[in-house]
């Protein structure tokens, strides 16, 4: 069992390690009063194998808009989450990086990859002058351009090598990725009787889907000022109104919506399994209730009032509504070359995964990390398959 840290006890973590800034980064004493000496330094947040991550490299993944994690936090992300995310990232990738190039791959091959892919771009720039100003736009450099395409070539080799997909540095495949036919023939058996969705579905197949409309009436907005009970019985009131005047035809449910639900009814049907609504039911009432509906329910039919309490602590109270089945469909037969094709594929992405998160995990048992805490975290963001 891996050790749980504090939560985010890393994030704050400084390793006593201070390098300079780079030249025009550092702030200019003819324009300024005294400046503290921690201005000039680029303080070290974590070390992964023998790369220092600096705050300047959090700082430059964070502020970079054109980046996953630059897009985040313009869309409201915790800036604590996202720099823990980016360091995490950044370790694994220098681990991988690292394991590449520990694997003896020939770094003279590598080099000239790197030179051929550099001279191709400058000439699909433009030439020189304006690759440079296209490298500029992207707050980067040539020297880190190569930097970053030499570590992209050997955590691919890394990466390959360790599934099967490429040789190692000796020139040999050492991982077997035949998937043999008994087990080809039993998983499809298996995928066929599961009823789950997205197996049918690599089979040709699919399972029965339920389309459901919903009210949603939360206490605060029609019964403010209420104390926390009192406003769920009139809640409850309420909804078992609106449902008898559905049942007896005084309103369609969705006229309903469109007059009473928190969303005025704009919100898109919910599409489930069986199987799904049983999550819904458990996840979000706290009982079968919703379940029972949906497994009984013909079309058109309402279901009873449901309280419902969102994270925030707010209670409201919910009908669903079922207004469509979507009927299952058969598996396509084994005989179909196409579906043998189909899950072969799906198997060795789900063994390419399992063998990539093992061999991450090697990476991260082995290899020098700091902050302490970095090291399980890492391990952990791989076995949740981050």
């Amino acid at each position: 069992m891996i050790h749980q840290p504090h939560p985010w006890a890393f994030c704050v973590a400084t390793v006593s390690l201070a390098l300079p800034l780079m030249a025009q980064e550092l702030p200019s004493p003819s324009r300024q009063g005294p400046v503290p000496v921690g201005a000039y330094l680029d303080y070290g947040r974590g070390i992964s194998g023998v790369r220092v991550i600096t705050r300047s490299d959090l700082s430059m993944a964070m502020t970079d808009p054109s980046e996953t994690w630059g897009r985040q936090l313009q869309q409201g992300a915790d800036p604590a989450k996202v720099e823990v995310a980016i360091l995490l990232d950044l370790a694994m990738a220098q681990l991988e990086m690292e394991a590449g190039r520990a694997r003896g791959f020939d770094p003279e091959l590598v080099e000239s990859l790197v030179e051929n892919h550099f001279e191709r771009q400058v000439e699909r720039y433009g030439g020189p002058t304006e690759f440079t100003k296209t490298l500029q736009a992207l707050r980067t450099t040539p020297s880190l351009f190569r930097a970053g395409i030499t570590s992209d070539l050997y955590r691919q080799a890394w990466r390959g090598s360790s599934l099967g997909k490429q040789p190692g540095p000796t020139g040999r495949i050492s991982v077997d990725r035949y998937i043999r036919p008994g087990y080809l023939f039993s998983t499809y058996e298996a995928f066929a009787e599961s009823g789950d969705p997205t197996r049918l579905a690599v089979l040709g197949g699919s399972a029965e889907m339920l389309v459901l409309r919903r009210i949603i009436l939360p206490i605060e907005q029609h019964f403010p000022g209420l104390p926390e009970k009192a406003g769920l019985e009139k809640a409850k009131l309420l909804a078992q109104q609106l449902r008898i005047q559905v049942i007896e035809g005084e309103a369609t449910f969705e006229a309903q919506a469109s007059a009473w639900d928190a969303n005025l009814g704009k919100d898109k049907p919910l599409q489930r399994t069986l199987r799904g609504v049983l999550g819904m039911s458990r996840e979000f009432h706290q009982t079968d209730l919703l379940f029972e509906f949906a497994r009984d329910a013909k079309t058109g039919d309402v279901s009873l009032p449901l309280p419902f309490q969102d994270p925030g602590g707010k209670w409201a109270v919910v009908l669903y509504a079922l207004t469509k089945r979507l009927p299952a469909t058969p598996p396509k037969p084994f005989a179909d070359l196409a579906i043998q094709a189909a899950l072969r594929e799906h198997l060795l992405d789900e063994l390419d995964n399992r063998r990539l998160t093992r061999a991450r995990l090697h990476l991260v048992q082995k290899s020098h990390l700091h902050p302490a805490d970095l090291g399980p975290y890492l391990a952990q963001s791989q076995i949740q398959g981050r």
